[in-house]
């Protein structure tokens, strides 16, 4: 169940959708919900901020749920008590704070998500233009690809090494038509490859230089 079809919701609803996950998509707004009903395998119009109505859509029935309501900070919090109370396991909440999302981690919402936040940082790595993604998997632990520095191309590569010295482990590459295959010692890198390194988000921007 994804409660808020705006820009977040209708995406990462969409999404889930396309991957053959059945969402029943929830919103108080009667326009959103029709403008939404083709794309969704449900759509329902409900203002969950009430615990009946939470309670007639049958949200019981629902292991996950995402509470995608993040502007809206009364009905954010109301519906994420209803969603506690009614004993859903997973809530996923929407934040646009960090008031916010302590308020929400108060009330027993265990994944709040910053979108907006993690959005900037992501940004913030990917500027350099040396890295082609990153993904930050907790807070001091981040995920890029991009291409191998000069001085890792050409030599068999030292994984242990790499790790000693610039504190990154070296997970997978990709070169020429290939896809992605483990990293592993003696690997001869081209200038053209793609690889995919993980360690805390100041060891990858300077491994990245």
């Amino acid at each position: 169940m994804v409660i808020g079809l705006g820009r977040f919701g209708i995406s990462l609803a969409r999404e889930l959708t396309s991957n053959g996950v059945q969402v029943l998509g929830v919103d108080i707004d009667p326009k959103v919900v029709r403008e939404q009903a083709q794309f969704l395998t449900d759509v329902v119009i409900a203002d969950c901020a009430d615990p009946q109505a939470l309670a007639q859509i049958g949200v019981e029935e629902h292991k996950h749920v995402v509470l995608a309501i993040g502007s809206h900070l009364e009905a954010s919090i109301l519906t994420a008590s209803n969603l506690v109370e009614a004993g859903v396991p997973d809530i996923w909440a929407k934040a646009d704070s960090e008031a916010h999302g302590r308020i929400l981690s108060q009330l027993g919402v265990l994944h709040v998500i910053h979108p907006e936040r993690d959005t900037g940082r992501r940004v913030a790595h990917l500027l350099g233009g040396r890295m082609s993604e990153f993904a930050e998997i907790a807070p001091d632990f981040g995920v890029i690809s991009l291409a191998p520095p000069q001085w890792l191309v050409g030599a068999p590569v030292d994984v242990a090494k790499v790790w000693r010295e610039h504190g990154v482990q070296l997970i997978a590459v990709r070169q020429g038509d290939t896809g992605f295959v483990p990293l592993v010692d003696a690997t001869l890198l081209t200038p053209n490859a793609t690889i995919v390194a993980g360690g805390s988000p100041k060891a990858l921007e300077v491994f990245s230089r």
